[in-house]
């Protein structure tokens, strides 16, 4: 990994002073009060999300019987997995078991859960037996569907053979570093894909698009690589003034996007490196809204993908998803996280059903919030807090630059003014780079922040 140099050291130290006292850090809200709660809370995932929300529960009602649910063993810090596909950080750097982060006094059953009965606050584990709870909250986080492409799976973003990768996972963003640099140095076309409908992260598939333009240009071959991004929704980015300045962006370093909106990858032939998009064109007719749709093709050297991304089967079956939503989210309130239909469930992190609030720093305003109103719902008194739709995410835009892009439903919602609401800076870079992972794996992981 990269040293410091004195210089940057001071330059980050400013930037970690602002992220801690941002405003509306999450710490500062007022605990609940829960030295008298002794109600069983079963948290579903083992992530950011659910050992965050432990550690808050851990200090705020002691005396709860707190049980963690989840298999696996490794914890990786996945805000990291981007700096992994630039050759910043390595496996290590991302890498973490989870017996040393669940906190002191919570229970860590390690299985997954198979089925659930909310109805006799219940859930079946993998190996048939039952776990039952007084309160539940789900941290499940999504559910990558490479398959969800016809030719294309998993072990595709594995195989050390092909020139398909993806970021969503340990392994691609390793793979990613290859390609990019290969592709980097010999020239080509590099195609970034993204879905229709919901993901964590949505700046992820760009960040390594504008890396991989500013790494041709650090190398001198910017003229032999061509790159071209095939986003989902109806526009380059959901918010309407960050996706203005990333199509300014865009326009700056020769990347033509105005035609390649609204394409969903339904199909890759990996013999003949060709990618399908089903192309959707929306159109009034008679004052009546519909969409045609065409299929285009797209040759490729190499290609990031990011994964078709939902819920659990298992939400729908338990009756916790709206039934009009295919992604299977679990409905929640958006401003409580509690479920609608059950009082005593309720939902953070990727998994809830809410428009935005798929990234690491809206778990960060999520967590205290679910363990304030879960206390208020088991002491029997209204829910205190409201989540806002808080996202932001880190853009790397060039090696040395970067956007700290913050948003909730209002609108742009810049915490940190300093930085710039749409401004590419170095202080921003830094801060990515160096001050993230400490806040969140010393911070957010110990409820401090």
């Amino acid at each position: 990994m990269a040293k410091l140099d004195r210089r940057d050291m001071l330059k980050l130290m400013a930037g970690g002073a602002i992220l801690a006292a941002g405003a509306g850090a999450p710490n500062k809200l007022e605990a609940a009060g829960g030295k008298d709660v002794t109600s069983k809370i079963v948290i579903m995932g083992a992530g950011l999300a659910g050992i965050s929300l432990a550690a808050r529960l851990r200090k705020d009602a002691p005396n709860a019987k707190i049980i963690l649910v989840d298999k696996e063993e490794k914890f990786y810090y996945q805000p990291g997995f981007t700096l992994v596909g630039i050759g910043f950080y390595t496996r290590d750097d991302v890498t973490y078991e989870k017996k040393d982060l669940i906190p002191s006094g919570c229970e860590w059953v390690k299985q997954n859960v198979k089925s659930m009965n909310p109805g006799q606050n219940s859930l079946t584990l993998d190996d048939g037996s039952n776990l039952n709870y007084d309160y539940l909250v789900i941290a499940t986080g999504v559910a990558y569907k490479f398959e969800h492409v016809d030719g294309l799976s998993y072990d595709d973003i594995l195989n050390p053979d092909n020139v398909i990768t993806s970021n969503y996972v340990m392994q691609g963003s390793e793979k990613t570093f290859k390609l990019s640099e290969r592709f980097a140095k010999a020239g080509g076309r590099g195609i970034f894909a993204e879905p229709r409908g919901a993901m964590k992260c949505a700046g992820a598939n760009k960040k390594v698009m504008f890396m991989y333009e500013s790494r041709t240009r650090q190398l001198g071959t910017r003229d032999k690589a061509s790159l071209q991004l095939f986003g989902g929704g109806p526009k380059v980015f959901s918010n309407p003034v960050y996706a203005e300045t990333i199509e300014t962006l865009m326009a700056e370093k020769g990347i033509d996007y105005s035609t390649d909106i609204n394409h969903e990858l339904v199909a890759v032939d990996k013999a003949r490196n060709i990618a399908t998009f089903k192309k959707y064109m929306p159109y009034t007719e008679n004052g009546e809204k519909k969409m045609a749709t065409d299929f285009v093709e797209a040759k490729f050297d190499w290609m990031h993908y990011t994964p078709k991304q939902i819920g659990l089967q298992m939400f729908v079956d338990a009756g916790l998803t709206d039934p009009k939503d295919p992604e299977m989210w679990v409905d929640v309130n958006r401003e409580t996280l509690q479920s609608k239909k059950y009082k005593n469930i309720f939902a953070i992190g990727d998994v809830c059903g809410v428009p935005m609030g798929k990234t690491g720093a809206s778990v960060r305003k999520m967590y205290p919030i679910v363990a304030n109103n879960l206390i208020a719902q088991i002491k029997g008194e209204a829910l205190p807090d409201k989540f806002d739709g808080y996202t932001a995410c880190p853009l790397l835009c060039e090696h040395g630059k970067a956007m700290m892009v913050e948003f909730n439903w209002a609108g742009v919602a810049s915490s940190m003014p300093c930085f710039g609401a749409t401004r590419a800076s170095y202080l921003s870079w830094l801060t990515k780079l160096y001050a993230f992972r400490p806040m969140i794996m010393r911070g957010m992981i110990n409820a401090i922040v």
